[in-house]
C-alpha cells in the first residue's frame, strides 16, 4: 500500500513540475498591453491550416502572432479560457480578442495569440493504447477543464505535445461555453456527432479494459478548478458574456450557472468516476443475456466507428474540406465586417 501511495505521489509531482514548466514557457512578456499599431502583416498570400481563417503578424522585434479572424463571441470564449485556464495555474497559449487595421480591407475585429512551437504532425493518435501514461494522466486533468470551460470541440489535432514528456496542452478554446453551461459530464458528448474527440477514445479503451487510468488526475483537477476564487471567475466570464448575449438577464444567467458549474464540479466529477467503473466490470464480465451481449456490442461497435470517422476527418478529405470552410468563413467575416452585428465588444479582463 505505502509503495503504491508513494509511486502516485512521485508520478503526480512529475506531472505537475511539468504543467508548472510548460505554464511558464507559454506565458508571453508584455502580451497584454502591446499596441495593434506595432504589428505588421507577414506572408499575406499564405495560406495556413484550419478551419478559420488566419493572418500572420510580426512585431518590430520579430515576434509573431496569428490573428484569427472569427465572430467577437467565439474570440471572448477563447480570451475568457485564457484568463481562466492561467488563474488555476495551468498552460494555457496567450489569446486576446484584438481590432487591427489591415490594408484594403479596412478594421477587422478577431483574436491574436503567439504562434507556439511544436510538430504538428506529432498527434494523438485515435489508439490511447499508444498513449504514454504521462499523455493521459493529463488528457484527465484537460478533461475536467473542458467540461468546466464547456468545450466540447476538442479533436485529436486540438492538442500540441509539448515538453519532454510530450504532454497534450488544448490550444484552441475558441468553443468554450458552446452550450452556455448546460453540457453533461459524459465520455458520449462531443461537440458535432461526426467530430470524434480525444476522450472519446481514451474512455472507450479504458471501459474496454486496454489500459489503466490514473483517474484521481481527474478529480484532482476538479478540486484545483472548485477552489479558483469565483470574484475572479466571474470577472473573467463578464466580458464574454457581454459579447455573447444581449440581454443583461441572460448574461447574468449564464455567469450564474458557470459558477454553479465551477462548485459542482468535483461532485460531478464522483458521479462521472463511479459510472466508468461501473461500465468497466460490466463490459469485461461475463454476459447474463442475449440482450446484455448486443448491448456490450454495440458500445464497441461505437467505438470503431468514432475511429473511422477520425480516419476521415483528419485525413485528405478533411484537410480539404476545412481548407473550404476557412475561405468560406472569410469571405463571410469580410462581408459581415460591413453590417457588423449589435453586440457589445469585450472589453480588457480585470488582472
Amino acid at each position: 500500500m505505502s509503495h503504491t501511495f508513494l509511486d502516485n505521489a512521485s508520478f503526480r509531482h512529475r506531472i505537475e513540475r511539468t504543467l508548472d514548466s510548460l505554464a511558464r514557457e507559454l506565458s508571453v512578456d508584455g502580451f497584454d498591453s502591446f499596441e495593434a499599431k506595432a504589428l505588421r502583416r507577414d506572408n499575406p498570400a499564405e495560406a495556413r491550416a484550419g478551419s478559420k481563417p488566419l493572418i500572420a503578424l510580426c512585431s518590430e522585434e520579430g515576434a509573431c502572432y496569428a490573428f484569427k479572424r472569427c465572430e467577437p463571441p467565439l474570440a471572448a470564449a477563447e480570451e475568457a479560457a485564457y484568463h481562466l485556464r492561467r488563474l488555476g495555474k495551468r498552460p494555457a497559449v496567450p489569446a486576446r480578442v484584438m481590432s487591427i487595421d489591415l490594408e484594403g480591407e479596412g478594421t477587422i475585429t478577431g483574436l491574436i495569440k503567439p504562434f507556439v512551437e511544436f510538430n504538428p504532425s506529432a498527434e494523438l493518435d485515435a489508439d490511447t493504447t499508444l498513449w504514454s501514461v504521462e499523455q493521459r494522466a493529463v488528457m484527465l486533468a484537460e478533461h475536467a477543464w473542458e467540461w468546466f470551460l464547456d468545450n466540447l470541440d476538442t479533436n485529436t489535432s486540438q492538442y500540441a505535445l509539448l515538453g519532454p514528456l510530450a504532454v497534450p496542452v488544448n490550444i484552441d478554446w475558441d468553443r468554450s461555453f458552446s452550450s452556455e453551461g448546460r453540457s453533461e459530464l459524459t465520455r458520449f458528448a462531443k461537440y458535432k456527432p461526426q467530430l470524434p474527440n480525444a476522450r472519446t477514445f481514451l474512455y472507450a479503451d479504458y471501459v474496454a479494459g486496454k489500459i489503466k487510468l490514473p483517474l484521481w488526475m481527474l478529480a484532482n483537477e476538479a478540486r484545483r478548478i472548485r477552489r479558483l476564487p469565483q470574484r475572479r471567475v466571474r470577472e473573467i466570464l463578464a466580458p464574454y458574456a457581454a459579447a455573447r448575449f444581449e440581454d443583461p438577464a441572460e448574461r447574468d444567467a449564464f455567469i450564474q450557472r458557470m459558477l454553479i458549474r465551477q462548485r459542482s464540479i468535483e461532485r460531478e466529477v464522483g458521479h462521472f468516476m463511479r459510472s466508468l467503473w461501473a461500465e468497466r466490470r460490466e463490459l469485461l464480465a461475463p454476459a447474463d443475456s442475449p440482450s446484455e451481449w448486443l448491448h456490450r456490442q454495440l458500445l464497441l461497435g461505437w467505438a470503431a466507428w468514432q475511429r473511422v470517422l477520425n480516419a476521415v476527418l483528419r485525413g485528405p478529405i478533411g484537410h480539404g474540406a476545412r481548407r473550404v470552410l476557412s475561405a468560406f468563413r472569410g469571405w463571410h467575416l469580410r462581408n459581415s465586417d460591413a453590417n457588423p452585428p449589435k453586440v457589445a465588444l469585450p472589453t480588457r479582463v480585470p488582472e
